[in-house]
């Protein structure tokens, strides 16, 4: 296989990877266990990997930490598809949080964000219809503006030669989010974890998030970003497939015209 057939094969496998968190979550259940040891593991990983981290993980850390506690309960409570598809919307956000840094957006993220505007409106009366649930609506909302400003400080942070920090080096801070979300939970709750939500959170951990990250940083490294991020959103389309063969879910009409605004903006956004 050549070089390049070998990258994109990577960013295939990230994307697939990524594309279960959401059935992890479902079959976990228990949404703040998830979060804290999705957390701790990948923290321990990133920490044998690329040693201690330096306090310019901070800022990526506590918005990879509010994205680790809320995403498990968007696809509790919205479904495995809808999540996923509202995690794509995080173009938004990144373009509102960059334009406070001078960074103006191209004609292409604008298409895109108009694109995401309409596809969050479409999902917003889908809820009123009844077709999403408000709550896990307005969780998956929520963890797309912390992923999306997640991007944002990534990006500008490795403008500045500080890549590995926004990446491995966040991962520890994550703890700093998810650690006293579960103290409380104990404290009200005191639930150990199940089982299969100790297994789910390990899952997580390494297959849903260092693992599929490592694979997407050595593709980028072989091919342009751009092409790999255009792959790399057949990610939702998969989050939809699984949630339909595993939880036989079908969209709605209205989910489904905004899926498919969504996947349009995410490939126009990333074609440069």
């Amino acid at each position: 296989m050549s070089t390049a057939g070998r990258a994109y094969a990577e960013v295939v496998a990230a994307a697939a990877l990524w594309s279960t968190l959401g059935v992890a979550a479902q079959y976990g259940r228990d949404y703040i266990w998830l979060a804290f040891l999705r957390s701790l593991v990948a923290a321990i990983i990133s920490t044998a990997v690329a040693g201690w981290p330096t306090r310019r993980g901070l800022v990526p850390g506590l918005l990879l930490g509010g994205l680790f506690t809320v995403y498990p309960l968007a696809a509790l409570l919205a479904g495995v598809g809808p999540a996923a598809y509202l995690l794509y919307t995080a173009p938004l956000w990144t373009t509102i949080a960059l334009l406070a840094f001078g960074e103006r957006p191209t004609p292409r993220d604008t298409a895109g964000v108009a694109l995401v505007l309409a596809a969050v409106v479409l999902m917003l009366y889908a809820s009123a219809r009844g077709e999403l649930s408000p709550v896990g609506l307005a969780a998956g909302l929520v963890s797309s503006a912390l992923y999306g400003l997640y991007i944002a400080a990534a990006r500008l942070m490795a403008r500045r030669g500080y890549g590995a920090d926004a990446s491995y080096g966040a991962m520890p801070y994550t703890l700093v989010v998810t650690t006293p979300a579960l103290l409380a939970y104990i404290h009200a709750a005191a639930a150990p974890p199940a089982l299969l939500t100790a297994l789910a959170g390990l899952y997580m951990g390494v297959l849903g998030t260092v693992v599929p990250y490592r694979l997407f940083s050595s593709a980028v490294s072989k091919i342009e970003g751009s092409r790999a991020s255009v792959i790399a959103s057949v990610e939702p389309v998969l989050a939809a497939l699984w949630d339909f063969i595993l939880f036989g879910r079908v969209p709605g009409l209205l989910t489904a015209a905004a899926y498919i605004l969504i996947s349009t903006a995410a490939v126009v956004a990333a074609k440069k």
